[in-house]
């Protein structure tokens, strides 16, 4: 094994050449499966986006590359080679010497991975002094501040004494990818660095990201579960599902042609493949548990073009170009000719007819919630406060869906608060739910069982929103438990076991604490808890911001079987516009605590009047310069 100076020093063209690497984890379930026996090669200067359903392994890969393994983990077999030189058996101390200076790492939440009791400046200067300890004081000064005009941070004189409370999400998000760059990596690793982000804030994001890899021709690792930013930003995309890769190839040929079912199960899981439909293609049921992964193609269960033998042994890699390559028999010689579908977007299709009746008519033009000259301010000293919300007024019907569209810090989390008085709004702000005006203390008091059953709220970040010495089984029914209420289905473990598979989970997972869960499945649980309750008016903020493509179809599907068949109101706040054209009757737009423009999704979408609202979707990533028929939706 070569030391870390050689592996620094010659830059070769396959920068990461990792084979058959197995990574598994000890948990009190078993031996949990993690990775599995995944190949592939990463090129100097290249970019190549990792995409997957969360607990698919594509955060643990790459942590395994960079050896940043929990405890409970290890490296099965396989072998990692960085600039030809094979580090899987690397002490901490040698591998302590790689990291920053041979490969970086961005994770998802910029929060997590900053200190807030120190400035901005102190936390860069200190991943500066790592790299380079008898650096002078004022080349580290320099140093500091070249970094965070290369991150495109204005001011960095002044910016660099502030806190990271002070920092915007997308700031705070630059901030860390400053930190990561201090000492030159020739990779970087990106775990989902835009998940969080609004549409605007995301494609600055990723503009930054593609201008200083193409400044420092460093090559990249994108973890993403969005497939628009995949597309966007890689040079060849990896798709992961069960622990292993599962095909492989060329931006293009993945989105263009896709040759495994799973990976045409993501593509059509996009909203714009459901144009003129009613719901999402969703894959239908869920990854199999990788305590005990079955014993051939972990999709086959999922796969409406199984075949015999993807139950009884795993498919090999089969090679379709040089460059594209995927795990599934469909490709075998002697497999039946079966037709995947075609990646071609469809045309605008009228709907079914779905005329209602007079009694149904009248019921949504009945008006559910009523905000009128909704005010918010946070105060910051004795004498300044800040307006985060400033005189709003809309409505939301019954049965029907109402967005909220608008970068972060445009006051969304806040009117959603509001409505729900978690927040308590200034002025003459009048918020009516079912006509009870609920910034009246004495009427809230009146009526506060009917309020806090009836409305309901999920949370974008699930992982502060459940109790994490709870078990998810008691957090599901934790609403009932409070509120004295019978459960349905019999029992409080029969109605959670109910509720986890309304929401694409299995009953499994009832005795689990949430940290044993991932951030998409985490989320589901705050939705399940939510339902539980079988609200009329559902406040849903950000709900699937954490979720990969499939998952998010399942969910939007629920929210409409919700509003269709049991008459929920949805107040929708998001920062996927797509979904929001999709799922949304009504969409209003907030501009630094505004409302700036509201109407019919369909002509919103299709005209917007207001230069904010054009602005945002313009800054909309899309998947589809690769299919055909993409100039008609362009």
């Amino acid at each position: 094994m070569g030391n870390a100076e050689e592996m620094n020093g010659e830059n070769m063209s396959e920068l990461v050449e990792v084979k058959n690497l197995s990574v598994s984890f000890d948990t009190p379930q078993g031996e949990v499966q993690a990775v599995r026996d995944v190949s592939f090669a990463l090129h100097s200067g290249e970019v190549l986006a990792v995409v997957g359903e969360s607990g698919c392994g594509k955060s643990v890969l790459c942590k395994s590359i960079m050896k940043l393994l929990p405890a409970s983990a290890w490296i099965k077999s396989g072998s990692i080679c960085v600039n030809g030189v094979d580090i899987t058996a690397c002490q901490e101390r040698e591998m302590h010497k790689l990291r920053g200076r041979l490969f970086s790492m961005v994770l998802q939440d910029p929060m997590t991975s900053l200190n807030p009791a120190m400035s901005i400046g102190m936390q860069i200067e200190e991943a500066v002094k790592v790299h380079a300890p008898k650096i002078g004081k004022e080349a580290l000064r320099d140093r500091v501040l070249a970094l965070m005009r290369l991150v495109e941070i204005d001011d960095p004189e002044e910016r660099r004494k502030l806190y990271p409370w002070h920092f915007s999400g997308g700031m705070r998000q630059r901030i860390v990818l400053a930190i990561a760059l201090a000492g030159n990596p020739q990779i970087l690793f990106a775990d989902e660095p835009t998940t969080a982000l609004d549409v605007t804030i995301q494609a600055q994001i990723l503009k930054l990201l593609g201008d200083i890899q193409g400044r420092l021709g460093t090559a990249a690792v994108f973890v993403t579960h969005d497939l628009s930013v995949a597309a966007e930003v890689a040079d060849r995309v990896a798709v992961m599902y069960a622990g292993k890769i599962v095909e492989i190839g060329t931006t293009e040929e993945i989105f263009q042609d896709p040759k495994h079912p799973y990976t045409c199960g993501l593509i059509q899981a996009l909203p714009v493949f459901s144009r003129g439909r009613d719901t999402l293609r969703a894959i239908p049921g869920m990854p199999p548990t990788l305590v005990c992964p079955p014993p051939g193609d972990a999709f086959a269960c999922r796969n409406e073009c199984a075949l015999a033998i993807d139950y009884e042994e795993q498919p090999p890699m089969f090679r379709i170009s040089d460059t594209h390559y995927a795990a599934t028999w469909l490709l075998d010689k002697r497999a039946p000719k079966i037709a995947l579908p075609v990646m071609r977007i469809p045309h605008e299709q009228p709907k079914k007819d779905q005329t209602l009746t007079d009694e149904a008519r009248g019921k949504q033009q009945e008006i559910l919630l009523d905000v009128q000259h909704l005010t918010h301010r946070f105060p910051l000293t004795k004498r300044t406060v800040l307006t985060v919300v400033d005189d709003i007024s809309f409505q939301v019907r019954q049965g029907e869906i109402f967005g909220l569209v608008g970068e972060s810090g445009s006051g969304k989390s806040t009117v959603a608060r509001c409505v729900m008085n978690l927040y308590r709004p200034c002025g003459d702000t009048r918020i009516s739910y079912r006509g009870i005006n609920t910034c009246d203390p004495g009427l809230f008091r009146e009526h506060r069982k009917m309020l806090q059953t009836t409305r309901q709220i999920v949370f974008q970040d699930s992982n502060s929103s459940l109790n994490p010495r709870m078990k998810i089984g008691d957090i599901i029914t934790e609403p009932l438990r409070i509120w004295r209420i019978i459960p349905q289905r019999g029992s409080l473990r029969a109605e959670a076991a109910f509720q986890m598979h309304y929401v694409g989970l299995d009953a499994a997972y009832l005795d689990r604490y949430p940290a044993e869960l991932s951030g998409g499945q985490r989320q589901r649980v705050a939705i399940a808890r939510a339902l539980t309750m079988e609200p009329k008016l559902l406040v849903a903020d950000e709900p699937v911001a954490s979720l990969d493509v499939s998952i998010q179809a399942q969910i939007i599907n629920l929210f409409r079987h919700l509003q269709k068949e049991h008459g929920f109101s949805f107040l929708f706040i998001a920062h996927d516009l797509s979904m929001v054209e999709f799922l949304c009757d009504r969409v209003g737009v907030l501009y630094r605590g505004k409302l700036v423009e509201v109407g019919e999704t369909k002509a919103l979408f299709a005209n917007p009047k207001h230069p904010y609202t054009q602005r945002l979707l313009s800054a909309m990533p899309s998947p589809f310069q690769f299919l055909p028929g993409r100039h008609k939706f362009a």
